[in-house]
């Protein structure tokens, strides 16, 4: 039975879908080569200020030398942009009322989000939504100084819930996270995935769908399916 429902915070509740094109437009504007994608330097970087490695300033000084930005005042401006970027989030239809459904069906929910950005900052972005109230739990990565998907961050959110990873579900987007939460006997919910996400053991095509796990409870059912459910 399904107790609990862990949720990765970035593409699954939000996403920020200005925030690479207006980089760019930065870059570009002030003579500097737009940025790469895939870019392996820049994502390492990413993944140490997520592991707790640097703080989000150091991380944005770092990405604006990676990319050649060494002018003082651009550097700034670009510090600016990037910090002011990073909190314009767009949350995904139906987030709250789906959220505050499965809380009056009474299982807890719970964050185990790759971030550095703080919980309480997050919390503020949630607040307009009201959806700052619903958690019972919280892994940040930037705190625990470890990532998904090792097993230890989805533990450090089920763990003060008292709930086994066999009675808990975590949506997400990426393959490697979904895979790092089914190895602990976590059922798994694909939505939004990335290209190369392609199984789970269920997957939302809505924010909303998550609510049909109500059936999964009722029958005890969490054979692997890939369909929406």
């Amino acid at each position: 039975m399904i107790q609990a429902i862990l949720f990765d915070a970035g593409d699954i509740l939000y996403s920020k879908p200005n925030r690479q094109h207006a980089f760019d437009a930065f870059l570009t504007s002030r003579g500097y080569p737009a940025s790469k994608n895939p870019d392996p330097i820049a994502k390492a970087m990413r993944l140490q200020a997520h592991a707790g490695q640097m703080s989000e300033l150091e991380f944005f000084k770092k990405l604006l030398v990676h990319h050649g930005v060494h002018d003082r005042k651009d550097v700034e401006e670009g510090i600016k942009l990037l910090h002011a970027e990073q909190r314009k989030v767009v949350f995904f239809d139906g987030v709250d009322d789906t959220l505050f459904e499965l809380k009056r069906r009474g299982f807890k929910l719970g964050i185990v989000t790759n971030t550095y950005n703080t919980q309480q900052e997050k919390y503020k972005w949630f607040a307009p939504l009201g959806i700052d109230k619903v958690w019972d739990t919280y892994a940040n990565s930037c705190d625990l100084k470890i990532v998904k998907p090792d097993p230890a961050i989805y533990m450090a959110a089920l763990d003060p819930i008292g709930v086994r990873p066999q009675n808990a579900a975590f949506v997400g987007h990426s393959k490697k996270e979904l895979d790092g939460a089914k190895a602990l006997n976590i059922t798994t919910i694909r939505f939004n995935p990335d290209p190369d996400c392609l199984e789970a053991d269920f997957t939302a095509n809505s924010f909303k769908d998550i609510l049909d796990l109500t059936c999964i409870v009722e029958s005890g059912n969490t054979t692997s399916t890939n369909e929406s459910r």
